[in-house]
């Protein structure tokens, strides 16, 4: 089994990026390693090998669920990927996202809905609190 470099890998619609990137800088701030392609993508890395290795040496999954995200055939790939290799799914629900149109593999899942990315980060950060063991 490979090493464990992050605690989460964030997978999220590029349309709702603002939105992201303060729920990271809050998981951060709470202690936890996160993966975030906007921000640990270096130029001229191939996304698509770069993006499934951070996948595979993250212990979660925090997937960002909005109208936008629901499109992308990379969430379903990220999800899959994550269910085949046991990881922890934690789905977070925008405020524009019905929880009628969650894809149904993700609705065995505890949501969490309609925080700020700030509040968001905090519970997200609070829920992982010592789950992870060093490898």
């Amino acid at each position: 089994m490979s090493e464990k470099h992050y605690d989460v890998f964030l997978s999220y619609s590029h349309q709702d990026e603002p939105w992201v990137s303060e729920f990271a800088a809050a998981l951060r701030a709470g202690g936890v390693k996160v993966w975030f392609d906007a921000e640990d993508l270096a130029l001229g890395e191939r996304w698509q090998d770069r993006l499934q290795e951070a996948l595979r040496e993250s212990r979660a999954l925090v997937i960002v669920l909005s109208p936008n995200s629901i499109r992308s055939p990379w969430m379903f790939f990220e999800l899959g990927a994550a269910v085949a290799d046991n990881k922890k799914i934690i789905p977070v629900l925008l405020d524009d996202m019905d929880w009628n149109r969650v894809p149904i593999p993700l609705r065995e899942f505890q949501a969490l809905k309609g925080q700020s990315p700030e509040e968001a980060g905090n519970k997200v950060a609070e829920a992982l609190e010592g789950t992870f063991t060093a490898n």
